[in-house]
């Protein structure tokens, strides 16, 4: 009460699906586009994640990659500053998507802190 302390929120709710592999999907054109601007953020936001882990850990890390892509460049105030960051892995329980539901788990669990 009385104080001039201002606290500001923010929230990105950042979906990425669509990170299937390109060769079951079968997409062309427009969509394949897609696929490969989505797993290359994906790739790019694991990047950024990894370079803060090994930061926070005290190995020298100079440079955080955060404007690779542009996902990682939106989300930099979310990944690096004072905050708390979740990430929610869904996975696909048909047996037929095993690998990709296997892929996320891995994801999960390399960007895990």
């Amino acid at each position: 009460v009385g104080s001039d302390v201002i606290r500001k929120s923010k929230i990105h709710l950042v979906d990425l699906a669509g990170s299937e592999r390109v060769y079951k999907t079968g997409n062309t054109g427009t969509l394949l586009r897609e696929s490969k601007f989505i797993n290359s953020s994906l790739h790019f936001l694991e990047m950024c994640i990894v370079a803060l882990q090994e930061r926070s850990q005290g190995k020298k890390r100079a440079h955080i990659p955060y404007r690779n892509s542009m996902m990682t460049s939106v989300l930099r105030d979310s990944l690096g500053g004072n905050c708390k960051t979740s990430m929610i892995a869904t996975m696909n329980p048909e047996k037929t998507h095993t690998d990709e539901s296997l892929s996320t788990c891995r994801f999960a669990q390399r960007v895990a802190c």
